[in-house]
């Protein structure tokens, strides 16, 4: 019997995540696709077959169970998708946008090519005005390496188990239509400076004037009309943002002929010395301890797609009543509407980038225990070629560029644990560059070459005791704990898979909290400025969650998880 979620078991075949995908640019034109589809795999890049259509529901991607589908995509052969679809067009320009396709596509409009996409994370779209009928016919051509290819793939492995998980190929997130006028607004960029109490718009379009009108939700704050394509709005007394009270306030910008709404958070995000000269992470100059959860973003029966928008929100609020403020989210982006989620409900995030390259345990794992631990040109880290550098830069840039606005994210980190590591301090002045607004976690466990913000530890066997940065950065312990229990029908693992294993669930909450007491609590005091538990959930063979698989079950003590992150903050102000 399969293990579902209970939004999976409710799952609407014909109408799937109906949301607007995309809260910080807002219309009032949204048609959604997702839905039944048809598909068929071929050998290569044979053309498909007229009588092997088969039944797929989009978004989810094949192999997962929502999809209808246990076929995989492999590599050397094509995944073929088509929809019918009847539409009015009521505007002058109508886009067709996919928030996520892995890895590589190609997409048809009525037998017309309308464009191409690579990389598996990000959204696009493609202007399908002249294309588009009142009956058409979409068709979408994917091609997917997973882990032998050059692209990011993250966790996703053809040969999956233990830490490696079943690829993901195709579309796995929203497919939409909007018409748009002539006048739009094609982009938006955002950034608060809370020094200076003023929030910055840069716009793209082709529009002659826009109007920039601000609310709090109790009234308006700021109206202004700008001819410019960047403009500063002033913010009297602003309301600031933080976990415990994530304030939004609402943006509407007019042009000729368009309307969108968006919105900001003000927010400063800095390291600074506490009394005791301990550098500390300062949400709006006030320290803060950082308790988080490392947050891979698979689920039971979506696969990489969360089965309904009701499921991250579920999730999202069980994490905050446990008293976690923030998220890592692990080498892997999520849809729009899960930022959107965590900047309303007030969880911070560190965005990881997508891991790519070639994996090899040795290197990456056994060699820096013995100081073999630099990521010069001279190191091949799984990313030794020009051209895979090239398109690693071009997906870094593109999830910088589609999270900017975000309130949420508070840091970025390019590499983890080595993995397709390369130049990480040219990376990360790199990212400095487009971002001065956040921190960075230039290289996230044993590959830290002294840049970025934060020295980022990585520690689930050793006893630890903190230590102050040789290179006078905070220090995070970004990943420890890891601890396993299974709830026998409620994940998928067949035998318990950890960095430490419980066969009772009293005994695995009583050690977590001791592990809090012993590697969190005391290191604060010797400066320790966060921490990030593994994991949120389950997931295939891990079953190291604080959530079940299908997320059912919590295995921990809710109450008793906010009480020890309450002493956490409290600990750092004593």
């Amino acid at each position: 019997m399969a293990i579902l979620s209970k939004w999976g078991e409710q799952l609407n075949e014909k109408k799937p995540l109906q949301e607007y995908p995309r809260m910080q640019l807002q219309r009032d034109s949204y048609t959604n696709l997702n839905g039944v589809w048809e598909y068929q795999i071929t050998d290569g890049d044979a053309s498909p077959v007229s009588s092997l259509w088969k039944k797929i529901i989009v978004p989810f991607s094949p192999g997962s169970k929502l999809s209808g589908t246990d076929e995989i995509l492999l590599p050397g052969k094509t995944l073929w998708y088509r929809k019918q679809f009847a539409y009015q067009p009521v505007s002058k320009q109508t886009w067709l946008r996919f928030e996520a396709v892995d890895q590589c596509c190609t997409v048809y409009m009525n037998g017309i090519e309308v464009g191409s996409h690579e990389g598996g994370y990000c959204p696009f779209g493609f202007d399908v005005s002249g294309m588009i009928k009142y009956q058409n016919s979409l068709m979408v051509k994917v091609t997917d390496d997973s882990d032998q290819g050059r692209f990011a793939y993250g966790k996703q492995k053809i040969e999956h188990s233990g830490m490696w998980y079943t690829p993901c190929s195709g579309i796995w997130q929203t497919v939409w239509l909007e018409d748009m006028s002539e006048h739009a607004v094609h982009d938006l960029k955002i950034t608060p400076d809370c020094e200076k109490n003023t929030v910055y718009f840069d716009l793209a379009g082709d529009f002659s004037q826009a109007a920039i009108t601000i609310s709090d939700g109790k009234g308006i704050v700021h109206r202004g009309l700008t001819i410019d394509r960047h403009y500063a709005a002033p913010i009297e007394h602003p309301h600031y943002w933080t976990p415990d009270d994530p304030f939004l306030y609402d943006v509407y910008i007019q042009t000729e002929d368009d309307i969108v709404k968006s919105y900001f958070g003000m927010r400063r995000f800095s390291i600074a010395n506490d009394a005791s000269g301990l550098k500390r992470f300062c949400l709006n100059d006030e320290p803060l301890f950082l308790s988080g959860l490392l947050d891979q973003g698979y689920t039971v029966d979506g696969g990489m797609t969360f089965p309904d928008d009701d499921a991250m929100v579920y999730e999202l609020r069980k994490i905050r009543e446990m008293g976690f403020n923030m998220l890592r989210k692990h080498v892997k982006v999520e849809c729009r509407r899960w930022y959107y989620h965590c900047d309303r409900l007030g969880i911070l995030v560190m965005q990881d980038m997508p891991s790519g390259g070639r994996y090899d345990f040795k290197t990456m794992t056994l060699w820096p225990t013995l100081g073999f631990n630099k990521d010069d040109t001279k190191a091949d880290l799984g990313r030794s070629e020009a051209v895979e550098k090239q398109i690693y830069y071009a997906e870094l840039d593109a999830m910088l560029d589609e999270l900017y606005n975000a309130p949420c994210i508070f840091a970025w980190c390019p590499f983890n644990e080595g993995w397709g590591q390369f130049a990480s301090a040219r990376v990360t002045e790199h990212i400095r560059r487009y971002d001065s607004t956040r921190l960075i976690d230039s290289a996230s466990g044993w590959f830290d070459q002294g840049a970025g913000d934060f020295r980022s530890i990585h520690d689930y066997f050793f006893p630890y005791r903190t230590k102050p940065d040789k290179k006078g950065r905070a220090v995070l312990l970004s990943e420890f704990g890891g601890y396993s229990y299974i709830e026998w029908g409620h994940c998928e693992a067949g035998e318990l898979y950890g960095y430490k294993k419980f066969t009772d669930k009293l005994e695995m909450d009583n050690a977590i909290a001791a592990l809090y007491e012993k590697i969190v609590l005391r290191n604060i005091p010797l400066g320790l400025a966060g921490c990030i538990y593994t994991q949120v959930s389950d997931i295939e063979d891990e079953c190291n969650g604080l959530f079940t698989a299908d997320r059912k079950i919590i295995k921990i003590d809710i109450k008793r998880m906010r009480r020890i992150n309450d002493r956490c903050r409290r600990k750092l102000k004593q």
